[in-house]
């Protein structure tokens, strides 16, 4: 029989959730392995600067604000498995909170830093990191404020993407689906501008660039298998391994998206995303950022409601 709990009840149950997640987090060794007064100070700097128009922080502060955000994320994914249970449990809300919890910090690091805008990918790739921390911590809002204050990055993605039909398949694929799922966090930069007066044009945009690449997908050469593989024709098969799941799990998630239809494939797309990581297993930066991907993907797919606070909902 259902037992009906008080507000009351419930308050007090969120704050020892809330309290136990922070113990839990700030006791994680990456984490530990810090000051807690060191940590406090680089959180207060990182406040104070992370949506400030401008370049954001440089050294030399820069290096422990980055060793700060690395260590808020490595706790936090280390209970990503956990989180991402089908079945409630104390301990999945656990696991969630302590996600929530280290993403909020990491996305607080993160933000107060001078992106990279010297190579196109990285500055994509770090907008990228970015938005997936800000929606799983639902700060879905300071991402977009985000990216009024570091303009200049905003312009580096959009040329980054303009290029992207002239690029070789392996490139041209990583980016397009890159500035696929900035479209689906709501980062602003990510529509195609004949779709500006669309209702929603971010997702549309994304819809636009999938359909492109299946078409492309479809003329493109999977690598073959030879008698003996050396490293080079490994890691070629492998990145086209991650590289189709990702597609698939980006193309599952932008169509229910659209359509509302939310909480019917996480399940799918925890299995795609899951895929993908397992071959780039042995890229410690690119499977942190796929992690990432995973996590806001299956908030998406269960339809929580930092996703009516993007642009365009």
């Amino acid at each position: 029989m259902h037992v009906l709990t008080s507000a009351t009840d419930r308050d007090l149950a969120a704050r020892e959730l809330a309290e136990l997640a922070r113990t839990t987090l700030d006791e994680h060794w990456a984490v530990a392995a810090i000051p807690a007064d060191r940590r406090a100070l680089l959180l207060e700097r990182a406040d104070a600067a992370a949506l400030l128009p401008g370049d954001g922080l440089g050294e030399p502060i820069s290096d422990g604000l980055a060793l700060l955000g690395t260590a808020y994320e490595l706790a936090a994914l280390s209970q990503l498995e956990t989180a991402l249970q089908p079945v409630p449990s104390a301990g999945r809300d656990l696991a969630q909170a302590v996600l929530t919890l280290g993403a909020a910090r990491a996305f607080r690091c993160a933000a107060a830093l001078r992106p990279p805008i010297d190579e196109g990918e990285s500055a994509v790739t770090w907008a990228l990191r970015l938005g997936a921390l800000a929606l799983v911590s639902r700060q879905t809002e300071s991402y977009v404020r985000w990216w009024d204050a570091r303009y200049h990055v905003s312009e580096v993605v959009k040329r980054t993407a303009s290029r992207l039909e002239s690029e070789p398949w392996e490139p041209y694929a990583r980016g397009t689906l890159w500035v696929a799922w900035l479209g689906l966090l709501g980062a602003p930069v990510a529509a195609i501008p004949e779709h500006a007066a669309d209702e929603l044009p971010m997702l549309t945009a994304t819809r636009s660039r999938l359909a492109a690449f299946r078409e492309r997908r479809a003329e493109h050469d999977m690598p073959g298998d030879g008698p003996v593989l050396n490293a080079a024709a490994l890691r070629a098969r492998m990145v086209e391994f991650a590289i189709r799941h990702l597609a698939d799990a980006t193309e599952l998630l932008t169509v229910a998206v659209l359509r509302r239809t939310l909480p019917d494939v996480s399940g799918e797309f925890k299995l795609h995303l899951s895929a993908a990581r397992s071959a780039m297993a042995g890229d410690h930066g690119q499977d942190m950022l796929l992690a990432w991907l995973q996590a806001a993907g299956v908030t998406l797919a269960g339809g929580v409601t930092a996703q009516l606070e993007l642009p365009g909902f």
